[in-house]
């Protein structure tokens, strides 16, 4: 192994993914460089130029950095897009941040600072969004009333359906829907 090999595992420098892996001897485990394992003694590092030689030497891809993964954009990535399924498929609930960092198992606060981090809003933004996302293909239909439209995406109270729709669509659902209706006969 390299001095420049080593600080880039060491650095966990994302430049260097594709062009080398490494692997720990004692968990026979292959990563990335931008691996974000523990601290390690050089000593038991093995240094390889392709995945499929360290592979083809008994080691395991790491559970973490997935280097088997052609396209991967790293843990936190990933984290918010799995987060962001879930809100999608369960918008209709209420908003649980406990329940969300229990299906992906990972702690609250975590999950929070990473989400925003990431997508640079918060998760019950996103949630907000995503419901008013739902609002929007049903408010086209005239024949559906606002508080039925409300309950279907989840919200308890037309009021309160209609305070978040306007803070995310700056309209309320009545403005959005008369906008739309009128486009329709012009």
């Amino acid at each position: 192994m390299t001095k420049e090999q080593w600080q880039a595992i060491k650095n966990c420098d994302e430049s260097y993914n594709g062009k080398l892996f490494y692997a720990l001897r004692n968990t026979k485990r292959v990563c990335r460089p931008s691996c974000r394992k523990k601290s390690y003694d050089p000593g038991r590092v093995v240094v390889f130029d392709s995945l499929e030689s360290a592979l083809k030497q008994g080691y395991r891809p790491c559970c973490r950095c997935h280097p088997e993964l052609e396209h991967w954009d790293g843990p936190k990535k990933e984290l918010a897009k799995e987060a962001e399924r879930l809100i999608r498929e369960r918008y209709r609930e209420k908003f649980s941040l406990e329940a969300l960092a229990g299906s992906l198992h990972i702690d609250k606060s975590y999950l929070l600072r990473t989400f925003k981090e990431i997508t640079g809003s918060t998760l019950l933004e996103f949630h907000n969004r995503v419901r008013c996302e739902k609002a929007k293909e049903l408010l086209f239909c005239p024949e559906i009333s606002i508080a039925s439209i409300a309950s279907r995406v989840g919200y308890v109270s037309a009021s309160h359906f209609a305070q978040v729709f306007k803070k995310v669509e700056g309209c309320t659902p009545t403005q959005f829907r008369v906008s739309y209706l009128k486009s329709i006969d012009e």
